[in-house]
């Protein structure tokens, strides 16, 4: 088990560095050499780039997000641990190292080490940039969500606003998403006035900050997209005259909530009763087969649903979570129940011995012998011992139940009953 869970670290590890890579090639390549600010700590260093070439991007980057990290630390305790450093470090590394300004710049002086490859320069990039500009966004666009998908799926953050974002809601309570969406259009409108004043090509400045904002909401777009995935849950409307039994495969072996109601059926001027539920896609694969094979005439539509909010399905985070725990619950609830059938069997095992003992002894009284009473002491000791083994199982049956209880269901009991 603790191997398994270090490969999982040294796993989350390299997709963090993948997903790094793949947003530093986006940003580097792409949205600094079409002077495009996607916000946030990025923007900012962007537009001092703009003005004062002395330090590359990606280094002012990592200087501007290193005071930040501590500020979280300082404000969110261990909130931004070492996957947030490793992952803003990487990505301000890659974005210097593609554009070839790895320690290149006023403070490193003439160091002849490695630069980088300077992919900006080269021939496609050059020609994308020059005559089909709308693609060449759209590919940095798509790399930046994609490779910050893959950073966030994995547990890993690149810093900048968000710590800003998480601070802002500790303090005075405001959404992440409002506060990060203000500060990017700060730092975007910021940039925009910099670049009108040092413009850069021969593209309008208006323009480039109206290409800013469809950026900055297409990359949220795809990394929602990657980190949730293309199917969040399935909505099932079932149409079936099996509905006892399907109704009780999705609540039992599912685990999931259906409800049911009247519809009339306007061809046939009948009322039936129809079941919808929401479900995983994984679900949705293994229900469908399932009715299709109880009733061949069941009727079914599937649509995709990306947002559930309510009872079961607060977040999409949480979904999973709460799932968890609706299992861990029925689990720890059919242990408790186990144990409080084994303590009382061991309460009667103690009962039975216990008179064993009493009739043991009395024959002991009677007719008294040194067998009569060794007997009497061995069934006396064997009652004792059924005695203290009936009382640790009571107390073991006592722990589980209150453990069970403990864990807070996915769906609680009366939502069950309604949905049935």
């Amino acid at each position: 088990m603790l191997l398994s869970q270090k490969l999982k670290v040294v796993f989350d590890y390299a997709m963090i560095t993948i997903g790094s890579l793949i947003s530093a090639l986006g940003l580097g390549v792409f949205l600094v050499e079409a002077h495009v600010v996607p916000g946030g700590v990025t923007g900012i260093s962007m537009a001092i780039n703009f003005v004062w070439d002395g330090l590359s991007v990606g280094m002012l980057i990592l200087l501007l997000n290193i005071p930040l990290f501590f500020w979280g630390i300082a404000e969110l305790g261990g909130t931004f641990g070492t996957r947030t450093a490793y992952g803003f470090v990487s990505n301000a590394l890659f974005i210097d190292l593609f554009r070839g300004e790895l320690f290149r710049g006023e403070l490193f002086g003439e160091l002849q080490i490695f630069h980088g490859w300077d992919l900006q320069n080269s021939a496609p990039i050059q020609y994308m940039l020059k005559n089909d500009f709308f693609f060449f966004m759209a590919i940095g666009t798509f790399l930046v969500g994609f490779g910050l998908g893959i950073i966030f799926k994995f547990k890993g953050t690149t810093a900048g606003t968000e710590i800003v974002c998480a601070i802002l809601k500790k303090r005075f309570g405001i959404k992440p998403g409002v506060s990060m969406l203000a500060v990017d259009l700060v730092v975007i409108s910021l940039a925009t006035v910099v670049l009108y004043f040092e413009p850069k090509g021969e593209i309008p400045v208006l323009v480039l900050a109206f290409y800013a904002v469809a950026s900055l909401y297409f990359q949220s777009m795809i990394l929602d997209r990657v980190v949730y995935g293309f199917d969040y849950a399935k909505n099932m409307m079932i149409f079936s005259n099996k509905n006892k039994e399907i109704s009780s495969y999705i609540m039992e072996k599912l685990d999931r909530g259906v409800t049911a109601f009247y519809a009339r059926g306007l061809y046939t001027d009948k009322d039936r009763e129809v079941l919808m539920t929401i479900v995983s896609p994984s679900d949705a694969r293994a229900l469908a087969p399932f009715i299709r094979e109880l009733d061949p005439n069941a009727f079914i539509t599937l649509s995709d649903v990306h947002e559930v909010l309510g009872e079961g399905f607060r977040s999409r985070e949480e979904v999973d979570i709460k799932f968890i725990k609706n299992v861990e619950k029925r689990e720890a609830e059919a242990r408790a129940a186990e144990a409080a059938k084994e303590a009382i069997r061991a309460e009667i095992a103690a009962g039975e011995a216990n008179n064993v003992a009493r009739e043991a002894r009395a024959i002991a009284n009677q007719s008294p012998s040194a067998s009569a009473d060794c007997h009497a002491k061995v069934a006396e000791r064997h009652a004792e011992e059924a005695r203290t083994a009936a009382d640790k199982a009571r107390e073991h049956a006592i722990a589980l139940e209150t453990a069970a209880s403990s864990i807070e269901p996915c769906i609680p009991d009366n939502a069950d009953q309604d949905s049935k």
